[in-house]
């Protein structure tokens, strides 16, 4: 059965701002202060069980995002490392709840 996705249109102009205010602005994991335009609205359990709740969100920055031990994270390494987003020796700082 395919999962019920919030219209894009509500996602941006209504989730994720709310999540990011409620977060205070920065990223739940290193605390830096991340833009709205920047931010990574994270599903905290993703894959066949997520859902877009307000429990299960939370504001990463870029960075922490792509280093979350995720298996659904996986595509976006190669981008981090070709913008320099994360080292070359990524590995060591991937990070789990």
């Amino acid at each position: 059965m395919p999962k019920n996705r919030v219209p894009t249109e509500t996602w941006r102009k209504n989730i994720r701002p709310l999540i990011w205010k409620r977060d205070k602005q920065k990223c739940t994991h290193c605390h830096i202060l991340v833009n709205l335009t920047e931010c990574h609205i994270d599903h905290i359990q993703s894959g066949k069980y997520a859902n877009n709740g307000l429990k299960n969100l939370r504001t990463l920055c870029r960075r922490c995002h792509v280093l979350r031990l995720d298996s659904n994270h996986r595509g976006m390494i190669a981008k981090a490392l070709l913008d320099k987003i994360i080292p070359p020796n990524w590995r060591k700082y991937v990070w789990s709840d």
